[in-house]
Parts: C-alpha cells; sequence; structure tokens
C-alpha cells in the first residue's frame, strides 16, 4: 500500500469515533491529503486550487458579492507553492492555520449554494466533490466520489458548524503528521517556534493522546463532547461581549 494511502486511512481511522457522518470523514481525507500540498509532484493541484479561485471570485464580483472565498483560495494555494516540503506546512502551527483557511472557505462557499437557494444536502455534497478535485490525487479521487456521493445522500441530517468542519481537517491533518512522525526523518512539530525533530516517541504520545480523547468523547454525557465544547465557546463569546459592554 502506498504512502498516500496509508494516510488516508489513518485519518479516518483518526475522526471515525468522533464524527462517523460521511461528510465529515471527507474532510479528514481532504485534510490528511492537503498536508502533502508542498511537494512539487502536487503542484497540479494547487493549479487547479488557484484557477479555481480566480473563476469564483470573478463569478460573485459579477453577482455583487465579496469574492472573498475565491481570494482565500488563490491564496491557500500561493501559500503551499511558495512553502517548503516538511516545513511550516507539516508542523502543528502550520496545520492550525491551513486547517482554519480551508474551513472558512468550505463554510462560506456552501453559505453562498443555500444562498441562491440550493439544496443543503446538495451544498454540502458539491462543495466535498469541489474540495476533493482540488486537494485529491487522481488515483483515489474516483473511489472517493462514489463514497461521498452515496454516503452524504443516505445520512440524516446532523449538527453543522465551524467547530465541526475545522476539527476534522484538523484530525485528518494531525493523523498525516503523526504517521509521518514514525518515518526515519521525523517531524518538526513546532516550526518555526522550535526546529527540533520529533519522531517515534512523539507518535506514540500522539496516539495514547488520541486513545484518551476517544474515551472522553465516547462515556461524556449525551455522547456529544465536540458540540458541548462549541456551546462553551459560544457562550465564552458572549460573556465577554457583555463584560465589554
Amino acid at each position: 500500500m502506498s504512502s498516500y494511502k496509508k494516510h488516508i486511512l489513518f485519518s479516518l481511522l483518526m475522526v471515525i469515533p468522533f464524527f462517523p457522518d460521511v461528510y465529515y470523514l471527507s474532510l479528514a481525507v481532504i485534510g490528511a491529503s492537503m498536508v502533502d500540498l508542498d511537494n512539487s509532484f502536487r503542484y497540479r493541484n494547487l493549479f487547479i486550487m488557484a484557477f479555481s479561485g480566480g473563476i469564483l471570485a470573478f463569478i460573485l464580483l459579477f453577482l455583487n458579492l465579496t469574492p472573498f472565498p475565491g481570494i482565500l483560495l488563490i491564496s491557500i494555494a500561493f501559500f503551499f507553492f511558495l512553502a517548503q516540503h516538511r516545513g511550516f506546512v507539516h508542523s502543528i502551527p502550520g496545520i492550525c492555520l491551513t486547517s482554519f483557511c480551508l474551513a472558512i472557505f468550505v463554510l462560506s462557499f456552501q453559505n453562498i449554494l443555500i444562498l441562491f437557494k440550493v439544496d443543503y444536502m446538495v451544498a454540502i455534497y458539491l462543495t466535498a466533490i469541489i474540495i476533493g478535485v482540488m486537494i485529491l490525487n487522481r488515483g483515489v479521487l474516483i473511489l472517493y466520489a462514489l463514497l461521498v456521493s452515496v454516503g452524504i445522500f443516505l445520512m440524516p441530517e446532523t449538527n453543522f458548524n465551524f467547530l465541526y468542519i475545522y476539527t476534522a481537517l484538523f484530525v485528518g491533518s494531525l493523523s498525516h503528521l503523526i504517521l509521518d512522525l514514525f518515518t526515519g526523518n521525523g517531524v518538526k512539530l513546532f516550526e518555526p517556534l522550535w526546529k527540533h525533530s520529533y519522531g517515534k516517541l512523539a507518535g506514540s504520545f500522539f496516539l495514547v493522546l488520541w486513545a484518551i480523547f476517544v474515551v472522553i468523547f465516547n462515556f461524556y454525557p449525551g455522547n456529544d463532547f465536540i458540540l458541548t465544547l462549541n456551546m462553551f465557546i459560544k457562550n465564552l463569546a458572549e460573556y465577554s461581549k457583555y463584560k465589554l459592554y
């Protein structure tokens, strides 16, 4: 099995205990594959991403809407094009940033589709397919599209918000780093803050940490730890707003 397919399967393994829904599993696959966009053999994907962003920005401007989603997509492609392989993108700060930016694009694009009266499930499906075309290798794209097509339209509607999207992308990206920790070269997990390369010991630590979160998630009252965390963040924001005024 190729290293690329191992990363995808491992990302599914890490996300399934938290998000069994096909849509969030697809985002985890995207996150795991996105990390390697800093490699020269993925420049085709970056070209597709930048070109798609340009078309989207033009269409939104033509419709008198903000071109921000398209500009964001171009910026992500340009960032990966300039990134050094196994550099900043292959670090925890790097995947925090890239997952955040892609999560904003996903949410913005879905909201645009819904704004034009596109059915909720169709909007989710189109978003998953489009980011799959931009980021995934052609070898897995057909299987990905098939699974997403079947899974999304058969699944019930679930809670859907920015934190869910970001978490699925982040965990998928983190799974990529964890697998790379078990390779000979290791990973500079905290670049550019810290240049030290980490290896198998750090990988084992993250696996134990992941197992602890799985246990907490499955035994937490209501079985929705992430939703509770999201509510806590919202309440904290409201409290902060109240204190300011």
